[in-house]
């Protein structure tokens, strides 16, 4: 009797442990079933009818109407996918995105020195040009300078040849009084000689003493060249004007050397005739004998 209870125990026991196992089994089950997302396709819905060919035709009478096909439903805007949660950046990750950081730091450190190049330029340029205007500047100033030289030197030279001219036409009237007191001077003795000597003759007129005047004045002047033969006679005409200065010498009554009568006619040219004293017997044409010896033209 004992035993018959303890194989009825135990038959329990197998029965629940064999129903706690069917049951868990189940729980598992259910649990990794996968969800099924219901599929969500535009469009309308299309119904299905199966047919069975084998079952006999329904009666005529019994038949229903079609249903009227459906209105096209508005196609509707796809779900939005949900962001995925960011995952975690992996080292390597990390890594581009310093080397992306360091590379933006350094354009913008590059941007920022072109930028003050970019300024420096500028401010060498504006710097350029002021130190260009300044040398324009002192290039025209340079240049009124040497302007104000040049008129001051074009000034000085005018006033220069000025003076130079006033000094000459002094000298030149000082030589023209000098010649003038001289040639007064070699008339007073001409005339003192003229008187004091004469020709011998009976005339002590005032138009012999400007013969012998003019005579003696010929002689004096006449540089006698080497080729001179005595003999030699020559009657010389002479047009001066007043003061005594020869304008114009006529040697054709002269015969002998051509260098001798040159030099006659240098000797009228040397210097003016007497005039000074003989203004009242002056003659614009005048005969001068110019003889060697001299004797032969008293004779």
């Amino acid at each position: 009797m004992a035993e018959r209870r303890d194989d009825t125990l135990l038959a329990f026991g197998g029965s629940l442990l064999l129903h706690a196992g069917l049951v868990a089994m189940v729980f598992v089950a259910i649990w990794l079933k996968p969800t099924v997302q219901p599929a969500d396709v535009a469009g309308p819905v299309i119904e299905a009818v199966l047919v069975d060919f084998t079952a006999p035709p329904l009666p005529a009478a019994s038949a229903k109407p079609k249903p009227a096909a459906p209105k096209p439903q508005p196609a509707k805007p796809p779900r939005p996918v949900d962001p995925e949660p960011p995952k975690p950046a992996p080292a390597q990750d990390r890594i581009d995105q310093e080397k992306v950081r360091l590379a933006a730091e350094a354009l913008e450190k590059a941007e920022r020195e072109q930028e003050e190049l970019r300024k420096q330029q500028q401010i060498d340029l504006d710097r350029q040009d002021e130190l260009t205007q300044m040398e324009r500047e002192r290039q025209k100033q340079l240049e009124d300078i040497r302007k104000l030289r040049e008129e001051a030197e074009r000034k000085r030279k005018l006033e220069e040849m000025k003076l130079a001219q006033l000094q000459d036409k002094q000298k030149q009237t000082d030589a023209d009084r000098q010649r003038e007191l001289e040639q007064q001077r070699m008339a007073e003795l001409t005339a003192a000689e003229a008187q004091r000597a004469g020709t011998n003759g009976r005339d002590d007129s005032l138009k012999g003493q400007y013969i012998v005047a003019i005579s003696q004045w010929a002689d004096r002047n006449w540089r006698r060249p080497d080729t001179l033969r005595e003999g030699f006679r020559c009657m010389l005409t002479v047009k001066q004007i007043p003061g005594g200065d020869v304008i114009e010498v006529n040697a054709s009554n002269c015969v002998g050397d051509p260098l001798v009568i040159r030099s006659v006619e240098a000797a009228v040219q040397r210097e003016p005739l007497p005039y000074r004293g003989f203004e009242s017997v002056f003659e614009r044409i005048v005969t001068i004998p110019f003889c060697y010896p001299r004797e032969i033209c008293i004779q």
